[in-house]
């Protein structure tokens, strides 16, 4: 399109920068591109639009960097690679849809230089995913930039084998196509081929490759895929050394927490079979004192102070019965949680919770459960029962909202009343002078998960805490997998 120099002139206003019409109609053609595509509820497009146009704006208006006559599409550029990520991250984009969203773009822009395509493939949003979906993500996006046909990542699983850990593109892999990653994989270098259009690149540390990225380009793409290719594969290698790293920590996890299931079990029958049953013993032995002393006690005044006496401490005994016998019942809820659903867990709270306050809270669950944690659903669980039990005994509320969902971004978790609130920090303060850590061990728990933990309440206002855990799974199955099919053969 062409532009006129004048065109290019801009003033300052008093809260954002003022652009050319021209400019902003660029601007809005672009914008364009993403507003039917499927953003999740809560603002995900206009969030992203008002940051693209932040970025454009500014960069319009001056960059130190960009000469004054190519800041039109540097600002551009930044604004796509803003909404780009934005889609990718926030979902909007997926499958073949990132493809034809990379296309539209392209009819707005020109991107003959790779700049938007290197800027979005540099996002580091992108590498805070979980790793199989950073991956996958990346792999499409590089398939839409790079003009390739086919593009995949192959790794060596537990049993030494060469398997394809993600793909993206219109063509299946070939067996041309797993040969080239078994020399990758071997720290070979594949001969140098440049007519040819297929591609191999190690992934990963020299001189052992973690992984192996190999791409078929389109016709005269080849050296366009290459490049893209070769700016994907150090973003793709620290995603995998995350995956690596999570990996390692999950397994330590699994042990701990088995371990931990084998302690919580024997404790709970030791609850059972030893203290719980001591007070039994004592409560009787007290109510046997107590006949005992009416005999031998004659005056009618005495022996209703004895009796009186003897009945608090038979009251005492009660109700220390039903604390061990409730200690008793969480310790052996959590000793049975991993042969149970998330869930199924979760509404057993829920109803001890119905019992005692007679509020029922509603329930929203959302996205794939089963990825959450051993850890982290026990850190849930009693994050969940910590808060309702504060409901009960503080909040005086009508209304309970709890929701976990998992996502792109990970685990979230909100529980929401509509109760009296409190002053946060003094009733943090207060807890933590009288040894009482509800509040803190909250934090602290989702602090030893790697998450954040966020209380919000004033008095009079309600109360809402917010929990936010990354999501783990793994990028190649522990156990041997399936041979792929047979044109990966």
């Amino acid at each position: 399109m062409p532009r006129k120099q004048s065109d290019r002139t801009h003033r300052s206003g008093p809260r954002r920068p003022q652009v050319p019409r021209a400019f902003a109609s660029d601007l809005g053609r672009l914008e364009a591109v993403f507003v039917d595509l499927d953003w999740p509820e809560g603002g995900g497009l206009e969030a992203a639009r008002t940051r693209a146009r932040e970025r454009a704006y500014v960069a319009f208006v001056g960059h130190d960097a960009v000469e004054p006559d190519e800041r039109w599409d540097f600002a551009l550029r930044l604004a796509a690679a803003e909404l780009i990520r934005s889609a990718t991250v926030e979902g909007a984009a997926v499958g073949s849809g990132v493809a034809d969203m990379v296309a539209a773009v392209e009819e707005v822009i020109d991107d003959s230089t790779l700049e938007l395509a290197v800027k979005v493939l540099r996002s580091p949003e992108l590498m805070m995913l979980a790793p199989p979906l950073a991956v996958s993500t990346q792999l499409l996006l590089l398939a839409a930039f790079g003009r390739l046909r086919c593009v995949s990542l192959w790794m060596s699983n537990t049993t030494d084998h060469v398997e394809c850990a993600a793909r993206a593109g219109e063509a299946e892999p070939s067996r041309a196509t797993r040969i080239l990653a078994q020399t990758v994989l071997a720290g070979e270098r594949p001969e140098a081929a440049p007519r040819k259009l297929l591609i191999g690149l190690p992934v990963g540390r020299h001189p052992q490759p973690v992984a192996a990225l190999v791409g078929t380009a389109q016709g005269q793409m080849r050296g366009r895929a290459q490049r893209l290719m070769s700016e994907a594969a150090p973003l793709l290698g620290a995603v995998l050394e995350r995956d690596a790293l999570l990996t390692n920590n999950a397994e330590s996890e699994r042990s701990l927490v088995q371990s931990s299931e084998r302690k919580l079990t024997r404790l709970g029958f030791d609850l059972h079979d030893g203290p719980i049953q001591d007070v039994a013993v004592l409560a009787e032995d007290v109510r046997l004192l107590e006949r005992q002393i009416q005999e031998l006690v004659k005056p009618a005044s005495a022996r209703a102070l004895v009796k009186g006496r003897l009945e608090d401490v038979e009251a005492q005994l009660v109700a220390i019965d039903g604390e061990l016998r409730r200690l008793s019942g969480e310790v052996n809820s959590a000793s049975v949680l991993l042969n149970r659903s998330f869930e199924a867990a979760l509404r057993d709270r829920m109803g001890l919770f119905v019992l005692r306050s007679g509020i029922e809270p509603n329930l929203t669950l959302s996205g794939s459960l089963h990825l959450i944690s051993a850890s982290q659903q026990i850190a849930l669980l009693n994050i969940i029962h910590e808060c309702l039990s504060n409901i009960r005994e503080h909040a005086a509320a009508s209304v309970v909202d709890i929701a976990v969902s998992v996502g792109a971004r990970g685990i979230n978790a909100e529980i929401r009343d509509d109760g009296q609130g409190f002053d946060l920090e003094s009733t943090l303060m207060r807890a933590a002078r009288e040894g009482r850590m509800g509040l803190l061990a909250m934090h602290e728990r989702v602090r030893l998960l790697g998450g954040q933990c966020r209380i919000q309440s004033v008095p009079g206002g309600g109360t809402v805490v917010s929990v936010a855990l990354d999501l783990w799974e793994p990028l190649l199955a522990s156990e041997p997998a399936e041979s792929q099919s047979s044109a990966a053969r």
